[in-house]
């Protein structure tokens, strides 16, 4: 479960209802909860999560930031703190997947 009971304040979509090349076979949760990349004590880079899955999530963020290969998501709304990889990079939004999975 992600974060207790925040899961059940955001809209679910079954994989039937998202387009084929969204098909990754874990329900992602729409969302728009603010969250802080930390890339290490001094960056710190401000992003909203748009969608959460156990294995990762979508993030909104300014074109201005650089995102590293690796580094820590917090996102205090929901108690979550992971160490996450990007996975890929598209103008404000960014796909990151969580070192390891919700349990």
């Amino acid at each position: 479960m992600i974060g207790g009971n925040v899961v059940e304040s955001f809209r679910q979509e079954s994989a039937a209802d998202r387009p084929a090349e969204d098909k990754r076979g874990r329900v992602r949760h729409v969302t728009s909860m603010p969250a802080t990349i930390v890339i290490s004590h001094y960056d710190q880079i401000p992003c909203i999560v748009r969608d959460l899955s156990d294995s990762g999530a979508k993030i909104g963020l300014s074109r201005r930031y650089v995102l590293s290969e690796r580094f820590w998501i917090v996102i205090r709304h929901a108690n979550v703190i992971r160490r996450a990889s990007l996975m890929w990079r598209r103008g404000e939004f960014a796909g990151i997947a969580f070192d390891r999975p919700f349990e």
